[in-house]
């Protein structure tokens, strides 16, 4: 039988076919509920596939608030099963059962207790033997923060560096201080090969680390990426190497603030007021508020997409990073509504609506004309 390498619980599932007391399951993992003081979590038994297997290493990913704040017990056992009160149970039965009260199980778990530790990041599990481990997880409120565990992978099996020396060191076994020595080793090579091997991922967008994402990036020559969001940098990233070759374009600059505002921007360029020389009256306009000359263009922008000012001086940098060298560039945003002496669009920044009574102070009304005109009309006609 093939021995497991590691074990990852990460997924709603993996937390769901344990026990809880105290502790809701999330969509990162687990996490101490609203109001509690304290609460436990029991894993299902990890199966490593052999008998007396050596536990490698547990590597935990929380957010804890001090080391009193999460607490983890490791258990350890080659059998699946424990006598209990005259009657033969599955660990898995036990551990799930609701109605055995929970210092009746940590008595029963007691002599297969291997390691405690608090608030573990990672972790050698030097006297974990054997075939099945589980573990307790006991998180408490700090101050009003509510530890969060948001994932943890147990390796069964590593390529342990003692067996390759000669057999007289091998002699003490793991239990020894070469072996322990080694094992730190072990790990940080361990870490590194998985990330050589784990490598490729990080050229797809939507799988990437997020630190990862930047220097993609970079690589297709997006700067100022701590500008963006991260959901948003995901999408841009999936088809920029398709729209890189209109780079410099106007389709180029409406795709990337597209995707930074989540909707499609408006242009106005020189060229587009030149259609108007026509109606002298309107041309005149057009040029005095927009037309400030044939290399320049203007971009308009609803302030809903772009609510907060940090947004709007990210728009204006990044226009100015990806516009063409000898174009000048205006960002307008459009705010709802009309104002004198700002650019009002219908059905873009503004909308026509019928206007309605207006009540001050509850007690006088300012009649409306629209009102009136319906009143007026219902009475004729009942004449």
């Amino acid at each position: 039988m093939e021995q497991i390498k590691y074990i990852v619980l990460n997924k709603k599932k993996d937390y769901a076919t344990g026990y809880l007391e105290g502790i809701r399951i999330t969509d990162d993992g687990i996490a101490l509920e609203e109001g509690r003081e304290s609460g436990v979590y029991l894993s299902r038994l990890l199966d490593s596939k052999t008998e007396g297997n050596q536990w490698q290493r547990a590597v935990v990913q929380s957010e804890g608030y001090g080391d009193d704040s999460i607490k983890f017990h490791f258990y350890c056992s080659d059998d699946a099963h424990i006598a209990l009160d005259g009657r033969i149970y599955l660990w898995e039965e036990l551990i799930r059962d609701v109605k055995i009260p929970l210092e009746k199980k940590r008595k029963a778990m007691e002599p297969y207790l291997v390691h405690i530790v608090q608030n573990p990041r990672d972790i050698m599990l030097y006297h974990g033997v054997g075939r099945y481990l589980w573990l307790e997880v006991q998180l408490f409120c700090q101050a009003g923060f509510l530890p969060q565990i948001h994932h943890m992978k147990i390796y069964a099996a590593s390529r342990s560096f003692l067996s390759y020396l000669p057999a007289i060191y091998q002699s003490g076994g793991r239990e020894d201080f070469l072996g322990r020595f080694l094992g730190l080793f072990e790990a940080v090579y361990e870490d590194f090969e998985e990330k050589i091997v784990d490598s490729a991922k990080q050229l797809d967008p939507t799988a990437a680390e997020p630190e990862f994402l930047h220097w993609l990036a970079k690589w297709v020559g997006i700067s100022n990426t701590h500008l963006w969001q991260e959901e948003k940098l995901r999408l841009l990233l999936s088809g920029i190497v398709r729209k890189n070759l209109t780079r410099g374009t106007r389709e180029y600059m409406e795709h990337m603030i597209g995707t930074f505002t989540g909707e499609r921007p408006f242009f106005l360029e020189y060229g587009d007021i030149e259609h108007y020389r026509g109606n002298d009256a309107a041309y005149q306009i057009l040029v005095r508020s927009y037309a400030h000359g044939p290399y320049e263009a203007s971009v308009f922008v609803r302030e809903q997409a772009a609510p907060s000012l940090r947004e709007q001086h990210a728009l204006k940098k990044m226009i100015e990073d990806m516009k063409p060298a000898h174009i000048r560039m205006h960002l307008i945003i459009l705010r709802p509504g009309i104002y004198l002496g700002q650019n009002v669009y219908a059905g873009v920044n503004s909308v026509l609506v019928s206007y309605e009574r207006a009540n001050l102070n509850g007690v006088a009304a300012i009649p409306s004309m629209v009102g009136m005109t319906d009143t007026e009309s219902e009475e004729e006609k009942e004449i």
